[in-house]
């Protein structure tokens, strides 16, 4: 079945699946798709690390 035979929604899921799997823009797509993913999981991480960090500061000024 050919992208020309969908209907509109199983265009738009077909199209939802290459977005997140960045095959719309080739290898390019992917790495942007990489990197985008790379930045949102450390962003948990930075910031226990950021909050742990001014938690441990409030201690030494007793």
């Amino acid at each position: 079945m050919d992208f020309s035979s969908k209907n509109y929604g199983e265009k738009m899921r077909a199209l939802n699946y290459d977005i997140h799997l960045g095959s719309i823009l080739g290898i390019p797509g992917k790495m942007l798709v990489f990197l985008a993913s790379l930045i949102a999981a450390s962003l948990p991480v930075t910031g226990f690390y950021i909050w742990y960090n001014r938690r441990k500061k409030k201690k030494k000024k007793a």
